[in-house]
This record gives C-alpha cells, sequence and structure tokens, in this order.
C-alpha cells in the first residue's frame, strides 16, 4: 500500500465532511470518491471514527506538541481555537451528528494530556510534591473549564474570534493554576482537612 492512497482517502475524507454531516459519510463514498477500493481503506483505517481521529490528531498534534508548557498553554488553546475556527464546516458536521460523544471524549483526551503537562512543569518549577489523586482533581479542573468553553463556543457557531476567547480566559484564571498547586500543597501539609 502506498502512502498516496492513504493520502487520496484523507482528503476525501476531509472532502466529504466539509459537505455533510459525518453520519452519512460512509467508506464506501470515500473508497468511490478517491477510487480505492475498500481493503485499501481498511488497511488504513478501522472505520470513520479511526479516519477522523488520525485527521483531527495528526492536525492539532502538531500546534498543541509545541504549546503545551506551563509558559505557553494559551498558545495551545489558542492553536486549537483557531485549527476549530478554520474548520467549522468540518466541525460542525461532526459536532451535529451521533459521533459527538466519541469526538468529544478524544478532544478530552487531547485538552487532558496539555493540562498533565502544564500541571506536571508547575509542580516541578514549585520544586514541590503533591499526590497524584489531587494533581488529578487540578487537571480534571482546568480541562473540563477548556472543554466546556469549546463545547459552548461551538455550540453558538464559533462566532467570537479565538483570540477574544483567550484574552476572556486568561482574565479568569490568570496565576490560578499555579495557585491551585500551592493550595493543594498546604491542603495535603495539613493532613488533608476541609478547605
Amino acid at each position: 500500500m502506498t502512502q498516496r492512497a492513504k493520502a487520496q482517502i484523507i482528503k476525501s475524507f476531509r472532502e466529504l465532511l466539509a459537505k455533510q454531516s459525518i453520519d452519512k459519510i460512509t467508506v464506501k463514498e470515500i473508497c468511490a470518491q478517491c477510487n480505492v477500493n475498500r481493503q485499501t481503506f481498511y488497511y488504513y483505517f478501522t472505520d470513520i471514527m479511526d479516519i477522523f481521529k488520525y485527521v483531527f490528531f495528526k492536525e492539532l498534534s502538531c500546534d498543541i506538541a509545541q504549546n503545551r508548557t506551563f509558559g505557553t498553554w494559551e498558545g495551545g488553546f489558542l492553536a486549537t481555537m483557531n485549527y476549530l475556527k478554520n474548520n467549522t464546516k468540518l466541525v460542525l458536521h461532526v459536532y451535529n451528528s451521533s459521533y459527538w460523544p466519541e469526538a468529544n471524549a478524544f478532544f478530552a483526551g487531547l485538552s487532558n494530556k496539555l493540562m498533565l503537562d502544564v500541571v506536571d512543569e508547575c509542580i516541578e518549577n514549585l520544586g514541590v510534591t503533591i499526590t497524584e489523586k489531587n494533581k488529578n482533581f487540578i487537571i480534571n479542573f482546568y480541562r473540563r473549564v477548556f472543554n466546556g468553553l469549546f463545547v459552548d463556543w461551538v455550540n453558538e457557531g464559533m462566532e467570537e474570534e479565538p483570540q477574544v476567547m483567550l484574552n476572556k480566559l486568561l482574565l479568569m484564571i490568570s496565576g490560578s493554576i499555579r495557585r491551585s498547586v500551592i493550595a493543594f500543597v498546604d491542603y495535603e501539609k495539613e493532613g488533608e482537612r476541609k478547605i
């Protein structure tokens, strides 16, 4: 199998997703559009969701990978928002489909990885330790904030500019990740008493 065939499959999938809901896209339709057989499709991908994850992860991970530090997470957030905005039709055709719960879980996983790296770096920079349970609590809190903003923004048609969204987010949480880590360090030192 050639990488050219894989590239053609991906291109066809993206073109179809720009025109219609992911619910309506079939493997047969992708194969017909790019002139490959079903066996070639299944050599690279297991199903429609697999190709979706491959395309979005490959495209998003490049921007996120270089922006998942404590000092640069804003860049990762902005890169993600810009990517979604630049691919509005594709995103809405997934959001308004039966695939959305699985896609949302996929995006949550990406956010989780971004926040894990940010929180780990913050802990390292502070020279402190906290339990995995409390570290995961911090990560989950911020992941839910970010994902909630993404989902609401998509639901509202992605009209607000990504930079405006980031500016508003920064007004709300600037310095709060660091403060959260310090608060949990203090919390653990005091025997996990009620805050």
